[in-house]
């Protein structure tokens, strides 16, 4: 069964660990490459993804590298986190009956954990371009045992402007090391790349365009743009595609979509940039396993993501380039399996079509869209699909007990335990309870009491707004109080006294209520009683406005 490896000059460990992960013969560019890097040769390999390069590479490092030697020997760059992780973990499926270690460094990763495994001594390091170049600036990248280097997705990293960093990455590793280039087109920045840094490289091809006709089914739909989703909604019902990725240009797209197909009762998910890289893994983890049907992605699942036996894929938007219908469409019939692509097509899309096919080589059909006739014919077939892959959500779980096998109930949010109490602390707290009912005049004292003060405060309030403003005693008082209110001497305690001894119910009144404040003028209009000029004898008389100065607190001008 493993005779094509066998041919190839692979190791036992790695032939067994290739028939466990269920490879049974290598692919036209795994016969054509692989020998080529065995002999250290720098390599160019065009080719579509889902060809089978990873295990080029990986194959071909993991037998040349020795584990014992100082590392790493093998760096490995990649456009985007997903394809890193996933190269790492394919690595790792090779090598599990070797003794390679192997790393991943990139975006949104904690630093800590990679500096921990590249001391521990990582023979491979996988990463994309910016975190690789963050861990050689800071020294914990060891550049000088470096001995393979891999471009993966070189055209990728050029769309997303990766290059200039591939350049700085390059200039600091050995020169006698094997270059290895993977693309699926070779645009002139590339092949600027690759005459710079490649030392007489051979060149292998393979015809994308026969592994995209040959194996894919391609069809397109004409709709209108605010008819998108229904059009998807049938789609799916008339397709009832066992696993579909749908692939659309902007995030805000893929969580209309998504929300879209939760309403529908679909279970499916999310996949873009803004989405946190723990989710994103765990998301593309879950879908391989089969825990759910239908995953809504823009491109930065569409390269490199090794998804087995995907049954369709559909383009909600139509690629903004056109490598990138090939990219996605290439997620399906993968490895020779007979896969399915659909694009939806509006009115400003079909001119881009048009260069898709001029691109590819090959015309793309039109499709009528489902009738309702149609998907009554099979709606049983359709009830039982929606059902299959109908919104789920995760149970809770409940604990058990050991010793009965009884679920333990779990007491309500609101409710809370109350542990038994004896009778007389119960009693107390009744008491507790009781007390200030009883209590209800003495807050009703205190009610009025601070009533009494808030009266007095505003009393205070009112006096102080004019800085001008004073106090207007009654002839009566014997001890009255000539001040301005800028004059900061307080009364002492006797004139306190005295004056709340002569005049008891007058201060009670201006207690009880608040009175307006006097100005100067207010007082000077105030006529003056004829009893408060002849209490004093005539030759001891003032004039009567020094009088009224005196009295108002005026101040003479020397």
């Amino acid at each position: 069964m493993m005779s094509g490896f066998n041919d190839l000059g692979i190791n036992a460990p790695i032939l067994q660990a290739l028939q466990e992960m269920g490879f049974e013969s290598p692919t036209a560019v795994q016969c054509e490459a692989i020998p080529h890097i065995l002999n250290q040769e720098d390599l160019i390999v065009i080719s579509k993804t889902g060809s089978g390069k990873t295990a080029v590479f990986g194959v071909s490092m993991l037998q040349l590298i020795n584990p014992d030697d100082l590392g790493p020997q093998g760096l490995i760059l990649t456009p985007t986190r997903e394809l890193a992780v996933q190269v790492d973990s394919d690595l790792k499926r090779i090598g599990k009956h070797l003794r390679h270690r192997t790393t991943a460094v990139y975006g949104q990763h904690n630093m800590n954990t990679e500096i921990e495994a590249l001391k521990k001594g990582a023979a491979i390091v996988t990463g994309t371009p910016g975190r690789v170049y963050d861990h050689i600036q800071h020294g914990t990248l060891k550049t000088k045992h470096i001995r393979f280097l891999v471009l993966d997705e070189a055209d990728r990293m050029l769309d997303m402007g990766f290059i200039d960093q591939v350049r700085r990455i390059i200039r600091t590793l050995p020169k006698n090391r094997v270059t290895l280039l993977f693309s699926a087109t070779i645009p002139p920045e590339v092949q600027k790349l690759c005459q710079d840094y490649m030392k007489n490289p051979s060149l292998i091809e393979i015809e994308s365009d026969t592994m995209t006709v040959d194996t894919t089914e391609q069809v397109y739909y004409r709709v209108h743009e605010n008819e998108k989703r229904t059009q998807l909604n049938r789609l799916l019902q008339f397709e009832r595609p066992e696993s579909c990725i749908i692939f659309c240009n902007m995030r805000s797209t893929v969580d209309r979509v998504h929300s879209f197909l939760t309403q529908k009762g679909y279970a499916s998910r999310a996949l873009h940039g803004d989405i946190p890289q723990v989710k994103r893994l765990k998301t593309l983890q879950q879908f391989k396993q089969g825990d759910f049907h239908l995953l809504v992605a823009t491109d930065v699942a569409a390269r490199g993501i090794h998804i087995d036996e995907l049954s369709l894929v559909i383009n909600y938007d139509i690629p903004l380039e056109k490598d990138g219908y090939v990219h996605r469409i290439g997620r399906t019939g993968r490895a020779g399996n007979v896969g399915r692509a659909l694009s939806l097509v509006t009115s400003d899309d079909i001119m881009s079509l048009y260069e898709i096919e001029e691109h590819i080589g090959t015309l793309i059909e039109e499709a009528e869209l489902p009738t309702d006739e149609e998907l009554k014919q099979h709606k049983d077939l359709v009830e039982a699909w929606k059902k299959a892959n109908e919104y789920k959500p995760q149970p809770q779980r409940t604990a058990v007990n050991k010793n009965t096998g009884e679920q333990k109930r779990r007491p309500a949010q609101n409710a809370k335990s109350k542990p038994d109490r004896p009778r007389e602390i119960n009693a107390v707290r009744h008491d507790r309870q009781v007390r200030p009912q009883d209590n209800s005049a003495t807050r009703r004292d205190k009610q009025v009491k601070s009533q009494d003060n808030s009266t007095a405060r505003r009393d205070q309030q009112i006096r102080s707004q004019d800085k001008r403003t004073v106090i207007y005693d009654f002839p009566e008082n014997k001890q009255t109080r000539q001040r301005s209110a800028n004059d900061n001497i307080k009364p002492n305690k006797s004139e306190r006294n005295a004056t709340a001894a002569a005049s008891p119910v007058r201060s009670a009144e201006r207690s009880s209520r608040v009175q307006p404040a006097k100005t100067v003028a207010d007082q000077i209009q105030t006529p003056i009683k004829p009893e408060t000029l002849s209490d004093q004898p005539l030759a001891k008389k003032k004039p009567l406005l020094e009088r009224l100065k005196e009295r108002l607190g005026i101040k003479k001008n020397r």
